[in-house]
Parts: structure tokens; C-alpha cells; sequence
């Protein structure tokens, strides 16, 4: 290679001659940078550890905490005995919380569906199913579910309505008693227990119905009080929907109301959608509460005629086929007012109220009143569970059984006299 002319510039000749000094090691850094492009960064070079996840290391400790949260026990209850299990697991990222709404609504659904039922889960109650003609209330819980027994020939419909605040006008209109029909009302979306009770009772014959805004909630709660879900996958009965629709909302001149939602519409519901109800729901991002239908008797009227329409049926009549039932329930219902009837007439012969002092002043001193703490005391040495009243009562029911027919004796003698106008 010819020599460069630097003629003239001896800055130009200096220059040449530091570059021919440094060209070695500029050659190696230029061939360590190459190097450093070409192949894969610090990070990826060498294959990671794979990545344990929350899932994973709740179900490996699962099956300890239902051990460790007992016999019987909520969500929340198996909550607190996994999150210590979890949080000592070596694979636990660690300052990572498990949430309670990821844990009691995903992780224990899809538990569940891989195991089987969790023995001795129960969830808390949401609502009560109200009788008719009863004024009896069951809470809507797993275990008062479980333990429920329908009563015979009182009921024969089932009402399910989205929200607990309806049942005092529901009441006020005796609409239970008025269709024989049980109104089972919650807050939102049905429980387990719920669904539960439904399906119990359509093997029972009972006619199903569910009440509901005209939302995409209300729509789904319709949907899921009739079908499986991944809780309940193998959940199928027949309720007939009476809830408020887009369509009756618009012809009763209802007004409005926006909402947000950040889910998406469930696939199961959207496609069942009418295109009114999708304007509202998805266009528009508009819905319509049961509360605008006013007033509350208006709600009513519209329940009824929804009722109507769905061929709700008669009042409760044992059938024909079991006259021999109704003859006895009709004998025994007889003998029942019977009863009262004479203890009415029996109150007045002997002026009840008297007759009842006369005896308990007479036999006062036998249960020694005065000793009361002392007879408390003693009882709870070998009851710790009763209550001073309950203590008491136990005392008293001693002292009477040793003077039984001494007592009965005296009241003998007394009633008597007392119809002999003595």
C-alpha cells in the first residue's frame, strides 16, 4: 500500500502515527462488540426457572387447610387456614397477598370441579325463602338449605327475587298467600344454596319463577337460575323468567338509567339477546331498575300479570286423588281448634288466671325460692352450657317430678271445687 503524502501537514502525519499505535486494540474492541450483538443478552442466555403460580401452590396446600379449618366451615374460614399454608410454601413470590374474592370465587370453583364437592363447606346465608300462611323465614344458607323440609300442601310455587328490599311490599300485597308461593329473596346473583333449594323443589312439583331488573345482570341471573355454571355444572332447572324486560320497560314508558360495565357480555346470554335488549345493553349501555315501576302497586299488578301469562296455577288444594289425606288433615285440623276451643271454655268456667295463682301460692314454699343462687351454683358445676334461667328451670322441673301426683292431686281437688261453685 503506497504511503500517504502528508506533505505540508504534519498534524495529518502525528495523527497516522498514534492510530498506527492504537489499531490493535481498536481492532478488539470493534471484534468484542460484534460478539456482544450477535449473541443473546445475560438474561436470556441461559433458560429460567419456571414460574410457580398462585394456583398451583394453593391447591398443593389445600387438602392440609380443609384438614386444619375442621368439621365445618366457610370460604373464609378455609381462607385463613390456606394463606398461612401458602404464604410458607418455597414457591410463594414473595409480599404477593392471596386475595379472598380470587381464592373463595376461582380457585375454590375451580377446585372443585377437578375433586368434587369440598365436605364441610358451607356459604353463608344471602336472603330467606318466606312461607305462606306460616310467618316462618329460612335463611338461604348451605346448611339451613340442606335441613329444609318443604311443608306439605302449603306452597307449591317458588318466587325468587334479585333483591332482599322487595319482599316488605311483596308482604304488604300477601302475595305468598294469595298464589300459595314461597318468595325466596336475596341480594343479586343466586347462591349456591339457592340453586339448591330450586332444584329440590321442581323434583318436589313446584312451579319456579325469578324477578329481576331488566339489566345484563338481571338477564343473567334468569340465565343462571336455570343452567349449569362451573360452581354448579351440573345444575338444570326449569324456571320461568318474569323478570322486567327492555321490551315491557319501553312500552311502560319506564325511564333509564347509564351503567359501565368492564366485563364483557357472557357469551350463554348475549346470543339469546333480543335486538332491543342489545341496543340498550351494548349500544346504548342503558338499563331499567324494578324500582321505576311506581308505584310499588304498580310492581305488584305487573308481577301478577307476568304470573298470568306464564300459567301460574290455582291455590293449594290437596288433589282429588288423595282424599284420604285431606279427610285426615282436615280431621286433624279440626281436633286442633277443637282443643283451643275447650281450653277457652275451660279458662272461663274456673277463671283461669286465678285458678293458676291459688296453685302456685300454695306450693310456693316447696321450691324453696329463696335458695335460688344456691340451686344457679350448683347447677353449673355440672352445666356449664345452661343459663341462670335454664339452671333454674331444671331445679323447678326436679321438685315438681318428686311431688307430682301430690300436685296433681291439688289441682284435682281445687278444679272440683271450683265447678262445684265452691
Amino acid at each position: 500500500m503506497p504511503k500517504k503524502d502528508f506533505s505540508g501537514d504534519p498534524g495529518g502525519l502525528i495523527g497516522d502515527a498514534i492510530f498506527g499505535a492504537i489499531k490493535p486494540l481498536y481492532k478488539e474492541g470493534e471484534r468484542q462488540r460484534r460478539q456482544r450483538t450477535s449473541r443473546p443478552s445475560r438474561r436470556t442466555y441461559y433458560v429460567a426457572e419456571p414460574k410457580v403460580s398462585q394456583k398451583e401452590v394453593v391447591f398443593s396446600v389445600l387438602r392440609r387447610a380443609i384438614t386444619n379449618a375442621g368439621a365445618h366451615f366457610s370460604a373464609r374460614d378455609l381462607y385463613y387456614a390456606t394463606r398461612p399454608l401458602a404464604y410458607a410454601h418455597a414457591d410463594w413470590e414473595e409480599g404477593k397477598e392471596l386475595d379472598y374474592r380470587y381464592f373463595s370465587q376461582q380457585l375454590l370453583t375451580e377446585y372443585q370441579e377437578w375433586h368434587g364437592s369440598i365436605a364441610g363447606l358451607w356459604r353463608d346465608p344471602r336472603g330467606h325463602l318466606h312461607e305462606p300462611h306460616t310467618d316462618e323465614s329460612v335463611a338461604l344458607g348451605t346448611r339451613e338449605v340442606a335441613a329444609y323440609e318443604f311443608p306439605p300442601y302449603t306452597f307449591d310455587k317458588i318466587l325468587y327475587v334479585e333483591k332482599e328490599g322487595e319482599w316488605p311490599k311483596l308482604q304488604a300485597a300477601k302475595l305468598a298467600e294469595r298464589y300459595d308461593m314461597g318468595i325466596a329473596s336475596a341480594k343479586g346473583y343466586p347462591v349456591e344454596a339457592v340453586r339448591d333449594l330450586f332444584s329440590r323443589a321442581e323434583g318436589g312439583d313446584y312451579q319456579l319463577f325469578v324477578f329481576h331488573d331488566a339489566d345484563i345482570d338481571g338477564y343473567n341471573i334468569a340465565r343462571v337460575m336455570r343452567e349449569a355454571t362451573r360452581r354448579m355444572p351440573h345444575h338444570n332447572v326449569d324456571v320461568v323468567d318474569i323478570g322486567l324486560s327492555v321490551e315491557d320497560a319501553l312500552e311502560m314508558q319506564l325511564d333509564s338509567e347509564p351503567f359501565s360495565r368492564t366485563k364483557s357480555i357472557p357469551w350463554a346470554l348475549r346470543r339469546r339477546l333480543s335486538d332491543e335488549a342489545k341496543e340498550y345493553f351494548v349500544d346504548r349501555q342503558k338499563r331499567f331498575e324494578l324500582n321505576a315501576i311506581l308505584p310499588d302497586t304498580r310492581r305488584i299488578k305487573y308481577i301478577e300479570r307476568k304470573l298470568a301469562e306464564n300459567g301460574v296455577r290455582p291455590k293449594v288444594i290437596p288433589p282429588e286423588e288423595k282424599q284420604e289425606k285431606l279427610k285426615a288433615l282436615a280431621d286433624k285440623k279440626y281436633r286442633d281448634m277443637s282443643a283451643e276451643w275447650v281450653m277457652e271454655a275451660i279458662r272461663e268456667l274456673i277463671s283461669y288466671e286465678e285458678f293458676e295463682k291459688d296453685i302456685a301460692d300454695e306450693w310456693i314454699d316447696k321450691f324453696a325460692l329463696h335458695e335460688a343462687r344456691r340451686y344457679i351454683e350448683e347447677r353449673f358445676e355440672k352445666h356449664r352450657s345452661l343459663s341462670w334461667r335454664g339452671a333454674l328451670k331444671r331445679r323447678f322441673e326436679k321438685v315438681h317430678s318428686e311431688h307430682r301426683d301430690d300436685f296433681k292431686s291439688a289441682v284435682e281437688e281445687k278444679l272440683r271445687g271450683r265447678l262445684n261453685g265452691e
